[in-house]
């Protein structure tokens, strides 16, 4: 042992990048819309294609627009 000791650090959101918090809003973004659009729709096809773009947009937001920096 070094005799070093990390600092305990309390719960937060200190160690959460943009891209956990996009790799969370995904599938949470898909369930949303398309919870709503079958509550509109009464074929499945609309709420699975809204859906679909949402978390599009999200992975595109996340690769393209703000890409993840090396670690």
């Amino acid at each position: 042992m070094s005799g070093r000791h990390r600092a305990a650090r309390p719960a937060g959101l200190d160690g959460v990048d943009r891209a956990d918090l996009i790799l969370l809003a995904i599938p949470l973004a898909f369930c949303a819309v398309y919870a709503v659009g079958s509550l509109l729709a009464r074929d499945y096809t609309l709420p699975v294609t809204g859906a679909s773009i949402a978390a599009a947009v999200l992975v595109a937001d996340g690769l393209f627009w703000h890409p993840p920096g090396e670690a």
